[in-house]
């Protein structure tokens, strides 16, 4: 008996609610944010699936779409597919268990069962979008040097290590309890690694953009230089969108999340309901696998063509079966 009640201790201890906020009193505002958290990912997570598909498949079908650039913004819109297609839904089907009446040992032993499905797509999603800033440092910085630095197989490389980063540590944490709190440090110094590097190559290539305009302005450079570097300096601003969409998603789950050890210490009404609030914060957090594609095709004129295109297709073979 103690055991198991250590194993429930345990369970709570690591869980995003706790035992003040899923009282009786509070049973109102638990089922009110439940269900707004359900509309929000009922609304979005089809949209999502349909989009970042189109995006996968215009970069599939279209050869003039596979530089590089787009083949990694393919590989991002594979993770927001999977967050779509696994994450929220999954996650709806937790709300939904919890306005039934879930106990908080159910819904905290849900949430440590699911978390696999949580994590990976956001990992990946951060780790690809490092990836992405990364190849537009090479690429602005060392533009001569781009095709020998940027080969066919680091690229490869660097997409599976992405994949290997996100899966692993999640697998071994919901295989071991044991290594639970080495694998969290873990992903958190990854997590962090990545922003660091995410955020050096933004503010490097910033200087390095500055530099290249000035000497467009003061020297004659051949005007096919001066389109690529326009070019180049399109898809250098679409990814800064990207990871600025990306940190305004994240920020309001993260800060909650690191918050959440001062919350528990409280028995303050709006401070309980903030708590309670995890599941519309976390639905805001998915909302950056929405705003992705719309991204890319909102700032690209032939991926927005393309994913026209494809869907006029799909609806045009729909009518005729």
């Amino acid at each position: 008996m103690n055991v198991t009640e250590s194993k429930e201790g345990s369970l709570i201890k690591m869980c995003p609610m706790n035992e003040m906020v899923w009282k009786q009193e509070y049973q109102v505002e638990k089922i009110a944010l439940a269900m707004t958290a359900i509309i929000l990912n009922i609304l979005s997570f089809p949209v999502t699936i349909l989009m970042n598909a189109l995006v996968i498949m215009a970069v599939k079908t279209r050869p003039r779409l596979q530089s590089k650039y787009n083949i990694l913004l393919a590989c991002l819109a594979g993770t927001d597919l999977l967050v779509g297609a696994a994450s929220q839904p999954t996650f709806i089907a937790g709300q939904i268990y919890v306005m039934k009446g879930f106990s908080l040992t159910e819904y905290c032993r849900y949430r440590k069962e699911a978390n696999i499905i949580y994590i990976i797509p956001i990992l990946a999603s951060l780790y690809h979008l490092t990836l992405i800033s990364v190849e537009r440092f090479v690429a602005m910085k060392y533009t001569l040097r781009y095709v020998t630095i940027v080969t066919g197989l680091r690229f490869k490389i660097a997409v599976v290590s992405s994949w290997v980063m996100a899966c692993c540590p999640a697998i071994l944490q919901s295989l071991s309890e044991e290594f639970e709190i080495i694998i969290r440090v873990a992903n958190t110094l990854l997590g962090c690694f990545s922003l660091s590097l995410l955020l050096y190559c933004h503010f490097s290539v910033y200087f390095v953009t500055r530099r290249h305009e000035e000497r467009i302005k003061c020297e004659q450079v051949s005007p096919q230089a001066a389109a690529d570097f326009a070019k180049q300096k399109k898809a250098l601003k679409t990814t800064r969108i990207i990871t600025m969409t990306l940190l305004v998603c994240f920020l309001p789950a993260n800060v909650h999340y690191f918050f959440l050890p001062i919350y528990f210490k409280s028995s303050s009404y709006i401070v309980n309901v903030i708590v309670l609030s995890q599941p519309v914060l976390v639905s805001v957090l998915w909302f950056n696998s929405l705003c992705n594609p719309i991204i890319y095709c909102y700032r690209n004129k032939k991926f927005r063509k393309t994913c026209k295109e494809l869907l006029k297709m799909k609806c045009t073979n729909f009518k005729e079966e």
